[in-house]
C-alpha cells in the first residue's frame, strides 16, 4: 500500500529528526533516465513519469512535475497520499517555496546527498539557513524491501568507425580545456559524458547505452571507476591499451578523499554535493561540463553515420506502419501491438541494440498524454477513425533515432484536420529557418510556437532537444525551449529534434517530429548564417492536411520533403512497399 510506504518513511524521518524529506528523480550521476535501483520517487508516489520531485512531511506529501506529465500524474497519484503541484503554472509554488511555508524556522530538511547536484542544492538553499539541511543517507534503503539490485551489465567498446575520434584524442582536447581554466584535474560524474569520452557503451539504464561509473582525469593519469565484472577480455585490453587505471565503482570515495592540493575542474550541474564533499583539501573550479559541449557537436563521421542510421530506421518504420494499416481492419491491433510491431521491424536492422525510449503509441484521446505508455490494462484497439500517434526510436551502433508521426486511421473532424495542419506549419516554419551565427535555441523556439499561438494553442514542453550518438535520447546543451537553459548559440554539427504538438485532453493528440542538423547556409556582408538539414525522412500524413491552410512556401516544403523521402527510401523497398510509399508521398 502506498500509504504504508509513506508511514514507513515518516517513521524513518522521525528517527532521524527530519521534518521534510526530498526524493528526487535523479541518480548519483544526475541522469534524466535512471536504473530501477534509483526509482525511489516512483516507488513512494506511484508516479511513473521520468521527471518529478517528491517532498514528504509528517502530515503532507507533494509531487512536482512539468507540463508533459500533468494528465498522467493526476491519474497515477490518485489514492497515493500525494498532492500534485503543476510546475510553472501561475500561482503554484515551487517545492522550495512550499518547504519554506510548511517547515518551521529551525526545522530540518533531509535528502540523499548523492543524488542532488551542487547547483540544485545551491538553488534549494536560497531562503534557508545552512542548519536547515541534513545531507542524509538514502532513507528508502531500510524500508524498500524489494528494491532492485544495483545494475552491473556488461560494457563494450564503441568502434572508431562509428565514433570518429579515439578516446586519446578526446582526452587530449579535454586536458587542453581544463588547463585553460587553471585546473590540473577533471572529475566526470555524468554517465553519457563518460561513455562518450572513452568510446564505451553499456546497458545499465533501460533504453540508454550508459553504465554506472566515475572518471578522474589527471595530467599524468586517467582513472575509471567501474566494477570489473562488467568488463570482458576485449574491453579490459582496450582500457589497458589506453593507459586507463581501473578502480571499483565504490573506490571513488577513498580516492577522492585522499586527493590533496589539486585544482579540480567539475560541473556543478552534473556533480553531486557528496562528491564535492570529498574534495575539501583541494581547490574546486566550477564550470560547465567540458565533454557535454564536445559531444553535442557531432563530427563528420558521426553525422554521416547518423544520416545512414535514420534512413535504415525509416525503412523499419515504414514496414511497421504499412503492416498496421494493411491489417488493423482485419484483425485486432492494440496500442501495445503497435509498439511490438515497430520494435520487431527495427530489430531486423544491422547494429540494432534496442529502442531509445519507451515507445509512445497513443490512439484517440491517449495521444493527448504526451508520454502515454500502454499496458495490458489500458490499451485501445485501433479502429477506422481518429488519430494514431507513434513516437519511437532506436539505438544502433551508428546512431540514435527519434521520430514521431500521427496518422488518421479513418474519418477525422475538421478540428482535427486544422490542428494537424497547424502542427505541420509549425514544423515547416522552424525547419526552414535561416539564422545568424550566435543565435540560440531559446530565440528560435517561438518560430515553431507562433502558428499555434495564432490559434490560441500552446504545448507545455520544449519544441526539441539534442540527441546523443548511440547514447541518450535527450542530450544537451542544445535545445529549442522557452527556458533560458537553452539560451546558448547553436553550432554547426549540433543536432536537434523539431516536435511541436497539439494535446487536447479527452479528445486527441498530434505531434510531428523530425531531426535536423545545424549547418552553414551562407556568409555575406552581414555575417555567417546557419540553417537546418533534415535527416529523418518519413511520410507526413497527407490525408490529414488541409492544403487551404498552407501558403505557397509551405506547400512547396511538404511536396519537396515527400519527393526527397520517396527518392531516398524507394530504392531500399520491394514493389509493394514502393507503391505504398508513392501513395503516401503524392503531391498536394
Amino acid at each position: 500500500m502506498l500509504n504504508n510506504k509513506l508511514s514507513k518513511l515518516r517513521n524513518e524521518m522521525s528517527k532521524n529528526r527530519i521534518d521534510a524529506y526530498i526524493i528526487l528523480s535523479s541518480d548519483a550521476h544526475q541522469s534524466e533516465n535512471v536504473a530501477e535501483y534509483f526509482k525511489g520517487r516512483r516507488w513512494i508516489s506511484n508516479f511513473t513519469g521520468s521527471a518529478g520531485t517528491a517532498v514528504i512531511t509528517a502530515d503532507s506529501a507533494g509531487l512536482w512535475t512539468d507540463g508533459r506529465y500533468f494528465l498522467q500524474a493526476e491519474k497515477e497519484l490518485e489514492g497515493s497520499g500525494f498532492d500534485l503541484f503543476k510546475m510553472t503554472v501561475e500561482g503554484v509554488p515551487t517545492y522550495p517555496e512550499w518547504l519554506k511555508s510548511v517547515v518551521k524556522k529551525d526545522g530540518i530538511i533531509g535528502f540523499d546527498g548523492k543524488v542532488i547536484s551542487i547547483s540544485a542544492y545551491n538553488e534549494l538553499k536560497k531562503g534557508f539557513d545552512e542548519e536547515n539541511f541534513k545531507t542524509q543517507d538514502d532513507l528508502l534503503e531500510s524500508i524498500w524491501d524489494d528494491r532492485p539490485n544495483f545494475p552491473k551489465e556488461n560494457i563494450f567498446v564503441h568502434d572508431l568507425c562509428y565514433a570518429g575520434k579515439s578516446a586519446s584524442e578526446k582526452i587530449d582536447i579535454i586536458r587542453e580545456i581544463y588547463h585553460s581554466h587553471g585546473a590540473d584535474t577533471y572529475i566526470i560524474s555524468s554517465l553519457d559524458d563518460i561513455a562518450w569520452t572513452f568510446n564505451l557503451r553499456g546497458s545499465d539504464v533501460l533504453n540508454n547505452t550508459t553504465f554506472y561509473s566515475y572518471a578522474l582525469i589527471e595530467d599524468d593519469k586517467i582513472t575509471l571507476f567501474i566494477d570489473s565484472d562488467k568488463l570482458d577480455e576485449q574491453t579490459d585490453l582496450y582500457l589497458k591499451g589506453n593507459n586507463i587505471v581501473l578502480k571499483s565503482y565504490d573506490e571513488i570515495t577513498d580516492i577522492l578523499s585522499n586527493l590533496k592540493n589539486k585544482n579540480i575542474y567539475l560541473s556543478p550541474e552534473k556533480t553531486s554535493i557528496y562528491i564535492e564533499s570529498l574534495l575539501k583539501n583541494n581547490k574546486i573550479i566550477h564550470e560547465k561540463e567540458i565533454t557535454t559541449h564536445l559531444k553535442a557537436v557531432k563530427n563528420e563521421i558521426e553525422i554521416q553515420n547518423s544520416r545512414e542510421c535514420y534512413l535504415n530506421d525509416s525503412i523499419a518504420l515504414l514496414k511497421g506502419f504499412k503492416y498496421i494499416e494493411d491489417n488493423f481492419k482485419k484483425t485486432p491491433i492494440t496500442e501495445l501491438d503497435v509498439e511490438n510491431i515497430i520494435r520487431d521491424e527495427r530489430s531486423k536492422i544491422d547494429g540494432f541494440k534496442g529502442i531509445s525510449f519507451d515507445t509512445i503509441a497513443g490512439y484517440k484521446d491517449h495521444a493527448a498524454l504526451m508520454h502515454f505508455k500502454a499496458n495490458e490494462k489500458n490499451t485501445y484497439t485501433l479502429d477506422s477513425q481518429g488519430f494514431l500517434l507513434v513516437d519511437s526510436g532506436g539505438q544502433y551502433l551508428n546512431g540514435t533515432t527519434d521520430i514521431t508521426r500521427t496518422f488518421s486511421l479513418g474519418d477525422i473532424t475538421p478540428e482535427q484536420k486544422k490542428d494537424f495542419t497547424t502542427v505541420l506549419k509549425s514544423v515547416i516554419t522552424l525547419s526552414r529557418a535561416k539564422f545568424l551565427k550566435g543565435t540560440t535555441g531559446y530565440k528560435l523556439d517561438m518560430l515553431a510556437r507562433y502558428p499555434l499561438w495564432l490559434e490560441g494553442i500552446d504545448y507545455k514542453c520544449g519544441t526539441g532537444h539534442g540527441v546523443g550518438f548511440f547514447l541518450n535520447i535527450h542530450e544537451g546543451p542544445q535545445g529549442f525551449s522557452v527556458k533560458k537553459s537553452h539560451d546558448l548559440p547553436l553550432e554547426i554539427g549540433m543536432n536537434l529534434t523539431i516536435e511541436p504538438g497539439v494535446y487536447k485532453e479527452g479528445r486527441h493528440g498530434i505531434r510531428t517530429e523530425n531531426t535536423v542538423i545545424v549547418k552553414e547556409a551562407f556568409t555575406n556582408e552581414n555575417g555567417t548564417f546557419y540553417e537546418f538539414e533534415t535527416i529523418s525522412f518519413f511520410p507526413i500524413d497527407i490525408n490529414s492536411i488541409d492544403p487551404s491552410l498552407l501558403n505557397n512556401d509551405e506547400l512547396e516544403w511538404i511536396n519537396t520533403y515527400h519527393v526527397t523521402t520517396f527518392n531516398k527510401l524507394s530504392p531500399l523497398l520491394n514493389e509493394d512497399e514502393v507503391n505504398w510509399l508513392r501513395e503516401k508521398t503524392k503531391q498536394i
